[in-house]
């Protein structure tokens, strides 16, 4: 027995030793090639187990591992590398993965790899959008992607930005690009609040789509370009809680110009023989009499230092110093099968004016659950309500941003009564913007609910339906017994309400396919086939009433009647569309994909209801070929190329193809009215695209960018043709003519410092455009933009016509022009107006560059922004610079260097109170708006995760942030060379043509923390 017990020991000792023979462990360090320091938080592991570990601080590991066994090595930016656990210690050198190649780019139907992509995609990163005291996506984009070309409208809170994908697509249909959010094509009409509606924050993915083969996948609604947001979703590890807030102030940014002062425009009056009427009351109130020549000069002096003592600057009175807070929540996780991520946001921003702020909420849920192992359904909703005080931007005495300058700096604010001062404007914009009260409320949203199958290994079936409801009120209360009712109202009816609005309900519901196989190691197939069909319901209302019993009823039902404007509308469309793309590639080197796409839309003509587009692109990555193995230093470079047409569905009037027809009455009888004459062939406007680029990356992906030629080149574009009379109308809506734009693109970004607690990045990006319109319909010659600019071929889009200005007659002082024939006349006419050749709000060159600092927890970004080659009309500096015939309201202090003598040179034309200056449409006014602008400047620090984790705080970042901190304006363009709107009220909303003392642009400070539980 003993003997058998001492053969088992035997047997288990040798069978111990025999086991821990068969694990060893592993030592090692894990460096970085690209600057040899060790690498932290590398993942090690056994292939095929889920046994691992990861790197220390100094990049060292240790793991026990089996005989036989492959170790893995990967981290972020590096590429993978797997070798045998064969001896105790391996040391590891990983290589930085290509930062391109595997970049995941959005197309709105699916995802590729940048290696798989032959299309113009470029996309922006979204911390370079988060955590600014900005609330819309739209503005924020600006600067950050080449050949976008982002101006905001103006200042006031939650405004817009124009987005011109590679220049102006088109004259009288849509010209800004289709915005896709989480799948579903936003309509156009309002797509501006959806930029408002989400939360920054918030996005995961832009993808800007730019060229045919990217932007045929839209078709009809391809032509200006997609731009794709896909919106965060719950991560697959613990769960986390963020809370964010801001708070910071705003200003308007100062001044490059000098507005007189009192002593200065009392003096520019007695020169120009003028009298105020602020002198004459202050005589008559002495028991003078009121006309400046039945007095002394000493009483005269006296009523002047009057005046002078109480000067002051209507900017003091008028602005402020906004406020902007901001709260954030977010909670995001994984729990069993299921992926969610909930957020919530309050924004509130005031303006800086009084009566104009912004209040946003706006909540988010993304859910994701895996149903069966080839079954997931997911939810995506987000919801927003949005709150607006609006001020007026008309260029008349109820605009705010008009009397900050208009107002003479020795006008009071108050009358001795405590009423309010009318000033020499007649009106006090104090008053009117306390008891002329403008609400806009938005209400808008999304929904998407998503069912994916994969039935059998690379079938991927999904069935998307996506809902966007956006819901407009506005309501503007002139208060009974306010100044513009005593003006405007009916004194048996005081006060005046107008209620209006609308609701646009769209559902998209999209089926699709996207088979991926390969045949053989060296042939990639992947295949997309997609049914859409989207319908549009609109409405909108609009009520108006007069004479309320007090200010505080101001609900239509106390109105004593209504004026009569009462009216509603409906309207619908419908898209259907089919949808069918293959990409193929051959050994990873070779790439070709081809589109197709088929829409259908009930605002077409009958015979022409459907359109087709397509695309064909190729792509060729080079450093794949043999012969580039010994070209090191060349990480990528790849050659594509696409060709394609698009159509443009935006901006028409859903029934501009139909002969319609309205009711009225005559005789007490019902009568049917021909309103507008059918056009059965009206059709989509049509781009033909072009786009050869190459991509590259050079010396350890330190050096990556992008170069890319365009040419576009739109057919079809819709004007009102003139008609005969004959047939009861003046004109018809047709698809008659043309234009192109070329250019360059080019991005490039570089690592100057690339180490583990240290890296400094530049980064850049440019585009040159040329925008020429090449047709008009028969007969016509020119169509005139705003009185300043026209549309003609040959020429680029509102290209300015103005009546050249020749100077001053240095004997008489009489402004000079010249007529048509270039001879020089003082007299002006409109008729001596010509075309000037290159000079159009359209820049030449624009882009953003930057630089990115990241030290030990310490970040610091900053971003500029540029335009070259464009110009303004200047309507601002017409009006405060005038020759004279302002007189009557302050001025700058350039109007003071007028002709006052014989030989007098390099001055302004005689002033005189009865110029028509203000009237006259000339180039003096037209100002080169060049720029390059300080955009932001964002420091942050990140606690340390090590004494964080003391307190069981994930994540704690603390960051200040300054928006528009400096102008850089070589040519001394009076006042702010960003130019939106001249004015939305007005009209005039060609971006960058024309100033009208529209809201200003601001500069905002914030201070903000965010922690991560």
């Amino acid at each position: 027995m003993k003997k058998v017990l001492l053969l088992i020991l035997c047997i288990l000792v040798l069978a111990t030793n025999r086991l821990c023979a068969q694990n060893h462990t592993v030592t090692g360090t894990v460096t970085g090639k690209d600057d040899g320091m060790p690498l932290p938080g590398v993942s090690v592991g056994v292939k095929g187990t889920s046994s691992g570990t990861q790197t220390d601080v100094q990049g060292k590991y240790s793991l026990n591992v089996p005989n036989g066994a492959t170790l893995s090595f990967s981290f972020v930016g590096y590429i993978t590398k797997e070798l045998p656990a064969t001896g105790n210690v391996i040391n590891i050198v990983l290589v930085p993965s290509s930062l391109q190649l595997g970049e995941v780019v959005v197309t709105g139907y699916q995802t590729k790899t940048r290696a798989d992509n032959t299309s113009s995609i470029s996309t922006v990163d979204p911390k370079a959008i988060a955590d600014k005291p900005i609330p819309g996506i739209d503005n924020l984009l600006q600067g950050q992607a080449a050949g976008v070309q982002i101006t905001t409208e103006n200042g006031r809170p939650g405004a817009n930005a124009f987005i011109r994908i590679r220049g102006t697509g088109s004259v009288n249909a849509g010209q800004q690009p289709l915005l896709v959010v989480d799948g579903v094509q936003i309509p156009d009409n309002i797509a501006p609040e959806f930029y408002n509606t989400l939360n920054p924050n918030d996005v995961a993915n832009i993808s800007i789509l730019k060229d045919a083969s990217a932007a045929a996948l839209y078709g009809a609604r391809g032509s200006n370009g997609i731009i794709v947001i896909t919106t965060k979703t719950g991560a697959e590890s613990e769960s986390h809680i963020s809370y964010t807030f801001q708070y910071g102030t705003n200003r308007k940014i100062p001044d490059n110009f000098q507005m007189m002062n009192a002593a200065q425009k009392l003096q520019y009056e007695a020169e120009l023989g003028f009298t105020n009427g602020d002198i004459q009351n202050y005589l008559v109130g002495e028991g003078l009499p009121g006309d400046v020549t039945a007095v002394t000069p000493a009483q005269l002096l006296a009523a002047q230092n009057a005046l002078i003592a109480q000067g002051h600057n209507w900017q003091d009175d008028i602005l402020r110093s906004g406020k902007i807070i901001q709260h954030q929540l977010t909670i995001s996780g994984h729990e069993n099968k299921t992926n969610y991520y909930v957020s919530f946001e309050k924004y509130d921003e005031d303006g800086i004016v009084v009566g104009s702020n912004l209040g946003k909420y706006s909540g988010k849920i993304n859910l994701s659950t895996d149903v069966k192992p080839w079954l997931t359904l997911s939810n995506n909703l987000n919801l927003a309500q949005r709150s607006t005080n609006e001020t007026r931007d008309l260029y008349n005495a109820q605009n705010p941003f008009f009397a900050i300058y208009g107002y003479n700096p020795y006008e009071k604010v108050f009358n001795a009564d405590g009423t309010y001062n009318l000033t020499s404007q007649g009106f006090p914009v104090l008053e009117a913007l306390k008891n002329n009260p403008e609400l806009d409320k938005y209400i808008s949203g999304y929904n998407t609910t998503t069912l994916d199958l994969h039935p059998i290994k690379g079938l991927h079936i999904s069935t998307q339906l996506g809902m966007t409801l956006n819901d407009y009120q506005r309501q503007y209360y002139i208060e009974p017994g306010s100044v513009l009712d005593g003006y405007i109202g009916d004194p048996a009816a005081p006060g005046e309400k107008t209620d209006n609005g609308s609701r646009e309900f769209n559902y998209d519901w999209i089926n699709k396919a996207i088979y991926k196989f390969d045949i053989g190691s060296d042939h990639h197939f992947n295949v997309l086939a997609v049914q859409e069909f989207q319908k549009d319901q609109f409405t909108s209302y609009s009520l108006s009433s007069k004479g309320f019993p007090d200010p505080s009823l101001s609900t239509q039902n106390n109105a004593a009647a209504n004026t009569g404007t009462n009216s509603t509308t409906q309207s619908i469309y419908t898209i259907a569309s089919l949808l069918g793309e293959l990409d193929y590639n051959y050994k990873g080197k070779y790439f070709v994909t081809g589109s197709f796409r088929r829409d259908g839309s009930s605002r077409f003509g009958a015979n022409n209801q459907y359109g087709n587009f397509g695309s064909g692109s190729i792509g060729w990555l080079i450093t794949q070929e043999d012969f580039m193995k010994n070209a090191t230093w060349v990480n990528v470079l790849k050659l594509r190329a696409s060709i394609g047409n698009t159509g443009n569905f935006s901006g028409i009037n859903n029934y501009q193809s139909l002969g319609l027809y309205g009711f009225g009455k005559y005789n007490d009888l019902s009568t049917t009215i021909p309103t507008q004459i059918a056009n059965p062939d009206l059709t989509w406007e049509k781009k033909l695209k072009t786009d050869v680029g190459i991509d590259f990356e050079l010396l350890n992906s330190r050096l990556t960018g992008t170069v890319e030629y365009y040419n576009e080149n739109t057919t079809g574009l819709l004007f009102q043709l003139p008609t005969s009379q004959t047939v009861g109308f003046s004109s018809v809506f047709k698809n008659v003519g043309a234009m192109y734009n070329r250019g360059v693109d080019f991005s490039l970004s570089g690592d100057i410092i690339r180490k583990h607690d240290f890296k400094w990045s530049l980064f850049g990006n440019i585009n040159y455009n040329q925008n020429k319109v090449t047709q008009l319909y028969n007969g016509a010659n020119e169509i005139s933009s705003n009185g300043v600019g026209v549309v003609k071929p040959g020429y680029s889009i509102y290209t300015y016509k103005l009546v050249r200005y020749a100077g001053v007659n240095s004997q008489t002082g009489a402004a000079q022009f010249l007529d048509q024939n270039g001879n020089v006349t003082e007299t002006y006419s409109s008729s001596d107006a010509v075309v000037l050749p290159g000079k159009s709000p359209n820049p030449k060159f624009y882009g953003g560059f930057g630089t990115s600092v990241d030290y030990k927890g310490f970040d610091l970004t900053a971003q500029f922004t540029y335009s070259y080659g464009g110009y303004t009309y200047n309507n601002n500096m017409q009006v405060l610079d005038s020759w004279g015939e302002n007189v009557y309201q302050n001025q700058s202090t350039l109007a003071l260097n007028y002709w006052k003598k014989p030989g007098d040179t390099n001055v302004l034309p005689k002033a005189d109170e009865n110029s028509s200056d203000e009237n006259n449409l000339i180039d003096y006014y037209l100002q080169k708006d060049n720029y390059i602008r300080f955009k932001t400047l964002q420091l942050s620090y990140t606690i340390p995760s090590k004494i964080t984790k003391r307190f069981s705080v994930a994540s704690l970042r603390f960051f200040i942030t300054g928006e528009n901190l400096l102008t850089i304006n070589p040519d001394h363009f009076f006042g702010d060379p960003e130019v939106g709107i001249g004015s939305a009220e007005g009209g005039l909303v060609i971006p960058g043509q024309q100033t009208l003392f529209s809201y200003p642009n601001t500069r905002q400070f914030t201070f903000g923390a965010s922690i991560t539980f």
